[in-house]
């Protein structure tokens, strides 16, 4: 089935049911969207086949250009605690209160996301078209620095600077393990297992906001300092699967390497500034300053450029 058979099968199936009626149409015919593009991902062997995504599991909704409205924008509080406040309609559902985080154009506006996380949380995403840039005269690039990435120190440069891993999964592991255990002993989809659900999420959100935060701080830092970037090209998924013990698999996965090197090379390309990847073989024993292949066991900070 094309794409237009499939949307107009999801406006035929919210007409012959009453609980589909609720939806906005075209938020019915970004159903048909989802499904044809995760179809077509299976087809190009790059994910796995569709299933079918149960009603606690849906958890966004996306409307194009019409079926909201943005209003009443006012900014309220002072100092610090200043913020924009705004009104948002969607059809269908109502009135939302909003505080905006950034300002942007509402002309540009394409899609309007709104996303409910685990934790209970709703957040509302605006997706907006960026005009084309004009080509400017790139300028030699002046300062560069090389990021080699590891568990014991998150990050080290080649100017000797280095940042410890804080583990943000590591320290919080015992009050999951908690949760965990108190959530296994709830009758399924009752009550009291979603309020134990949301608080297990809500952890596990607190330890995912702490990362992204640290990332796109080293990310701003590096970016106003510096014009290349050099990274390793990691193979982070090999590390996984080749980790001895299972401590060690965790620090992998609680580092993430691959956020870490998206946010630095968004924060860099955002810029218009260079990031160029390097082989990661010798990249944690070579020093950065003699060249030495013992680096490693020395006290010197150990990475190449």
């Amino acid at each position: 089935m094309s794409i237009n058979e499939l949307r107009q099968l999801a406006l035929d199936l919210r007409k012959q049911n009453k609980e589909f009626q609720v939806l906005y149409s075209q938020v019915a015919q970004q159903v048909a969207d989802r499904f044809y593009e995760a179809r077509q991902r299976f087809f190009d062997g790059l994910a796995n086949k569709p299933r079918e995504k149960k009603p606690h599991r849906y958890l966004s909704l996306v409307y194009s250009q019409k079926g909201w409205k943005l209003s009443n924008w006012r900014e309220v509080g002072q100092g610090k605690n200043k913020k924009k406040k705004a009104r948002l309609y969607l059809s269908k559902i109502g009135f939302f209160t909003l505080v905006i985080h950034r300002e942007f154009p509402l002309e540009r506006v394409s899609q309007v996301c709104v996303k409910l996380y685990p934790s209970g949380r709703i957040y509302v995403i605006f997706l907006v078209e960026e005009p084309e840039a004009e080509e400017q005269q790139s300028e030699k690039p002046k300062n560069a620095v090389g990021v080699d990435l590891g568990i014991t120190r998150l990050a080290t440069l080649s100017d000797g600077r280095y940042l410890e891993n804080p583990r943000p999964l590591e320290r919080s592991l015992e009050r999951i393990r908690l949760l965990q255990r108190r959530l296994s002993r709830k009758k399924f989809l009752s009550n009291n297992w979603i309020k134990a659900k949301r608080r297990l999420a809500k952890q596990y959100e607190h330890v995912k906001n702490l990362r992204r935060d640290l990332f796109f701080k080293l990310g701003v830092l590096l970016s106003q300092k510096y014009d290349v970037l050099v990274l390793e090209d990691l193979n982070v998924q090999g590390l996984i699967q080749k980790g001895v013990t299972k401590t060690r698999r965790m620090r992998l996965y609680d580092s993430s390497f691959s956020e870490l090197r998206a946010v630095l090379k968004w924060e860099f390309r955002k810029r218009e500034k260079l990031v160029l990847p390097v082989p990661a073989y010798n990249t944690s024993r070579e020093c950065f300053l003699c060249g030495d292949q013992q680096g490693f066991n020395t006290g010197r900070p150990s990475v190449s450029l």
